[in-house]
């Protein structure tokens, strides 16, 4: 048990740390100063629970396609890698905040200005092993989230990065959430 805890801790601390230590200097050479990316214009504040609520409900919808027949046997070397972290809540909680924050300070607040939403979506979709050379089912939810990913680069780009990182927190806890109640 103690071995996962520190695995857990220390998958969320790295990914924390991790990508935002990478965006500094990108941020850096660009001319942009790191923490004028986490501004949040009052504007935007009631538009907040639009993208946890899309976080929320595309995580259900990947939930569901998971559990097609035609796509079970092409996702579940993720429902056997999260079976292995025996997800609480606690450590949903965590994991979803350590992601959403780094990996949207990362793609959304330093390489997407750069590259644009679209490469940014697709590349972020691919580090994360959603594409595949020889598995259609695999790249149909990768297509799907590429498009959702989207939808987080638009709302990092005309509203602020913290839409982002709402979407991104929300998407994965509920998948996390859903690991958890797989493991019993």
């Amino acid at each position: 048990m103690r071995k996962i805890f520190t695995k857990v801790w220390f998958m969320g601390l790295a990914t924390l740390l991790f990508f935002p230590l990478l965006a500094w200097p990108i941020l850096y050479f660009s001319d942009v100063d790191f923490i004028s990316i986490f501004r949040l214009p009052p504007s935007t504040y009631f538009s907040l629970p639009t993208f946890f609520s899309a976080g929320i409900l595309f995580g259900l919808f990947v939930i569901w396609i998971s559990e097609l027949p035609q796509f079970e046997k092409a996702l579940s070397e993720y429902k056997s890698m999260l079976n292995h972290l025996k997800i609480t809540r606690w450590r949903a909680v965590y994991l979803s905040l350590c992601a959403g924050i780094g990996e949207e300070i990362f793609f959304r607040g330093a390489v997407q200005p750069l590259i644009g939403i679209w490469i940014t979506a697709i590349f972020f979709v691919a580090i994360h092993g959603y594409y595949s050379f020889n598995n259609w089912r695999k790249n149909t939810l990768g297509i799907l989230l590429t498009f959702f990913i989207v939808l987080v680069g638009w709302g990092a780009e005309n509203l602020s990065l913290w839409h982002a990182i709402t979407a991104h927190f929300s998407y994965d806890f509920v998948l996390l959430i859903y690991a958890r109640t797989d493991q019993r």
